[in-house]
């Protein structure tokens, strides 16, 4: 590869810095949840592993084939407590890797 002559070197300009999107902070964990899927023949219960957290939203792991823009119903459990539900729509997905984000009033 040729290196351009440093009269060239100054014509682009830096690029910007990478910047996070999240607008909280994400806390790291591993935490078993359930997520529920309701369809318009079939309901469903996958199981997944929370990955992190956030006020806004979560990333979870999980080996069954969710789609991407569904609502569904995360259920969190901690050995000797009561299920946490929330609603949250599903927002993106890298493998087996999901993203989503908490919706109010659901």
């Amino acid at each position: 590869m040729k290196n351009l002559p440093s009269e060239h070197a100054n014509r682009f300009p830096d690029l910007p810095p990478a910047f996070d999107r999240r607008r909280r902070e994400r806390i790291p964990l591993r935490l078993p949840l359930r997520i529920l899927t309701y369809g318009m023949l079939v309901d469903k219960a996958n199981d997944g592993v929370c990955t992190d957290l956030s006020e806004g939203g979560v990333a979870f792991d999980c080996q069954s084939e969710l789609n991407v823009g569904d609502i569904v119903i995360l259920e969190f459990h901690q050995k000797g407590e009561a299920a946490y539900r929330c609603h949250a729509r599903l927002a993106y997905r890298m493998g087996r890797r999901y993203g989503a984000y908490f919706l109010a009033g659901e």
